[in-house]
């Protein structure tokens, strides 16, 4: 039996990938402010996890690589490149390396690997909050002359309120094995973090933008 949505939020809580702030919050490279980090490099280590991981990934994509005739997966530098190669291995397709800025000029300066153009890619990332790094990630690769259209990660977070409509302003699907409210009622029925924490947590996922401002952080999308 393939692991469930809450067994694998289970498995991510017991490898201590949920990182709680106390006082001071974190600030994501986006500018948002947030009172807990998700760290998954613990995946990197644990042969267990990562083949319960891969096992619900492969049931959760076989359909979509098929029917979309994905010819490649893009690991994003450098957190989502394990991920997209245990992918790549999995479905036994091609992986490629997706730079954060480009090196060289040409247009696979920001691309390691070989590939044609018009190839349809499969972009891969670690976890993603308010989706920009991924809709911009998917212009570089068709910038690039790659086809892109859907996006996976381990975990997205899903309450930001304008990924939305800007990802379908970019024709950019995005799907994800966990969200963050699956998470959270995971690590909420552990009982184990204060209330004071669990407060600031559930004020954070109502309304993350809001939070952030409060805290120092944005409060919308910024270019």
């Amino acid at each position: 039996m393939e692991p469930s949505p809450m067994d694998l939020a289970n498995l991510l809580i017991d490898l201590d990938v949920i990182k709680v702030a106390d006082d001071q919050p974190f600030f994501y490279t986006s500018g948002w402010a947030s009172p807990i980090y998700l760290d998954t490099q613990a995946l990197l280590s644990n042969v267990a996890a990562r083949k319960q991981i891969m096992a619900r990934t492969r049931d959760l994509l076989s359909l979509t690589i098929e029917q979309q005739s994905i010819s490649a997966i893009v690991g994003v530098e450098s957190s989502g490149v394990a991920y997209a190669a245990w992918m790549a291995q999995t479905f036994e397709l091609p992986l490629l390396f997706l730079r954060k800025k480009p090196v060289g000029w040409g247009m696979k300066a920001q691309i390691e690997g070989q590939f044609n153009l018009a190839d349809k890619v499969l972009l891969v990332d670690d976890v993603t909050t308010d989706g920009k790094s991924k809709v911009d990630a998917c212009l570089a690769l068709r910038k690039s002359g790659l086809v892109m259209h859907h996006a996976f990660v381990l975990i997205q977070f899903g309450i930001y309120p304008y990924t939305g409509p800007m990802l379908k302003e970019h024709e950019l699907e995005l799907s994800s094995l966990l969200n963050w409210p699956t998470l959270f009622e995971a690590l909420s029925a552990r009982d184990t973090l204060p209330p004071k924490k669990i407060a600031s947590i559930e004020a954070f996922t109502r309304d993350p933008a809001k939070w952030s401002v409060r805290h120092g952080g944005i409060g919308q999308w910024t270019n």
